[in-house]
């Protein structure tokens, strides 16, 4: 990184003023292009998946990894999932995979607890809440 904007100095008289002018440049490009997704081309979601990972649509993406068999759900979770896709409740047990983290379409990457809590308290990532709701 020093490298490339090293190059991009055009000031030789104040190199290090020049040098940190060009790095605020460069970090509110990188703001505006998280910000507003379509400025950036390279990161479309036509771009080739990681390996493992599944496209759920929307922007939204399963990255691994993931769990070879599928866990049943508590009662109160299965409810809330119904009540989410609108389904009729039911008697019948519901399976799901789970998977270690979810790019949303910003292309940050969240992670599950599932994954995390297997990890050492010290390598747990920092919480942050994401709200889920459903577009009619």
């Amino acid at each position: 990184m020093i490298g490339n904007l090293g190059e991009e100095i055009k000031q030789h008289s104040n190199p290090f003023a020049n040098l940190s002018q060009r790095g605020i440049r460069r970090a509110r490009i990188n703001a505006l292009k998280a910000i507003i997704l379509d400025l950036d081309p390279d990161g479309s979601s036509n771009a080739a998946l990681p390996h493992g990972a599944r496209d759920v649509r929307e922007g939204f993406i399963f990255l691994q990894a993931r769990e070879d068999d599928p866990c049943p759900l508590h009662d109160c979770e299965a409810a809330a999932l119904r009540e989410y896709l609108g389904l009729p409740p039911s008697d019948t047990m519901i399976t799901v995979h789970r998977w270690a983290k979810l790019r949303i379409p910003t292309r940050q990457n969240c992670y599950s607890a599932w994954k995390e809590k297997e990890k050492l308290l010290e390598l747990h990532r920092t919480a942050r809440n994401t709200k889920v709701s459903r577009v009619s």
